[in-house]
């Protein structure tokens, strides 16, 4: 899958991101926060764009959120994440253990087809 970030600017809530995959383009925000989780981690934007676009299993969490699922190793990468209007917006990334949250590959959402 060839994934590009086309443009990256900062605003209000956070980055945003606008990148095509597959001939695909799709706007992405990453709140401050979600971006401080990822620099304690030292885990580049690059692989959280990995982890949430291709992840191994994505599911519903609270208040319409998701969670996209990748395995690390034995750990659980975790990329919570919403839709408004025109784009996705990833509200926060955690890294986690594979057993205590993986459920064995399920999709509740996709965000590529």
């Amino acid at each position: 899958m060839d994934l590009t970030i086309v443009k990256s600017h900062d605003g209000i809530k956070g980055k945003l991101l606008e990148i095509n995959v597959d001939k695909k383009s799709i706007k992405i925000i990453f709140t401050w926060h979600a971006l401080d989780s990822m620099r304690d981690y030292d885990i580049s934007i690059e692989t959280v764009l990995e982890h949430l676009l291709f992840a191994e299993e994505i599911i519903r969490g609270h208040g319409g959120r998701f969670i996209a699922h990748r395995k690390l190793n034995d750990h659980l990468t975790r990329v919570v994440y919403e839709y408004e209007k025109d784009h996705i917006t990833v509200v926060t990334f955690y890294i986690s253990y594979v057993n205590r949250y993986f459920k064995g590959g399920i999709y509740e959402d996709k965000i590529l087809p």
